[in-house]
């Protein structure tokens, strides 16, 4: 679906703060958005996959799960959040020799821009200071997703939670109006997975939690009850590290 004229604004803005294209004008962004497309997509759906070779797609809301398919399976692995930009491996393809396939399905309700890889390329060919910008984006993207790891893998399973509790239902509301009581739909067993935990300790631990007073536990959801509470214990261990 074309981006509409009522929603363009709201698009360029977002793409404008984020890491990928904050050090791009007005005029490159209009000429990258004539080539892109408004996507929407349900729970489970698939959102994107690496042997997709037309375009990328950069999440306006909404979350993915980040897989790795193999011979047997579909591995989750992660969850990417509004701002990320998907693909951008299409960029270097004949420098990888090995071809692991990612795919990345919808955890909720996702919207994304679907941006044309032709288009993209074009305007890094045509303005190659933006190839110094695109690559300087990846790297603190990679240096995000490493602390992002680090916060989620490592640590007591209660802290580690409530890392996932934020980035899942929080961080992507960070500069809007807080909500008192902010429902997650996900399931225990999705929680687990995004903690590399088990099950059991995870239930343990929400259970702690609710002691706290800081969420409710419901069926296959999770309301956060204290947000403010929950940021600021997430932010504190996330710029420990």
């Amino acid at each position: 679906m074309k981006i509409s004229p009522t929603s363009l604004p709201l698009v360029k803005n977002k793409l404008s703060r984020s890491i990928w294209f904050s050090n791009w004008n007005d005029l490159q962004i209009d000429k990258l958005l004539a080539g892109c497309e408004v996507r929407h997509f349900s729970k489970s759906d698939l959102v994107y996959s690496d042997d997709a070779r037309e375009n990328l797609v950069f999440v306006l809301s909404g979350s993915v799960w980040t897989c790795l398919r193999n011979e047997a399976e579909v591995v989750k692995f992660g969850i990417a959040y509004p701002s990320t930009l998907i693909g951008l491996s299409q960029l270097a393809q004949k420098f990888f020799h090995d071809e692991p396939k990612y795919e990345f399905y919808a955890v909720d309700e996702v919207e994304v821009l679907s941006i044309s890889a032709k288009v993209l390329l074009g305007q890094l060919e045509s303005s190659p200071v933006l190839w110094k910008t695109t690559a300087e984006a990846a790297i603190v993207y990679q240096r995000h997703c490493i602390k992002l790891a680090l916060v989620l893998y490592a640590g007591a399973i209660r802290d580690r939670l409530i890392s996932a509790i934020y980035q899942f239902g929080l961080s992507a509301a960070k500069h809007g109006a807080r909500v008192p009581d902010l429902e997650l739909s996900i399931q225990q067993e999705e929680l687990a997975v995004l903690i590399q935990s088990s099950r059991q300790h995870v239930n343990k631990a929400l259970r702690d939690l609710e002691q706290d007073g800081l969420i409710s536990i419901g069926y296959k959801k999770i309301i956060i009850k204290d947000p403010e509470r929950i940021e600021i214990k997430a932010l504190a261990r996330f710029s420990s590290k």
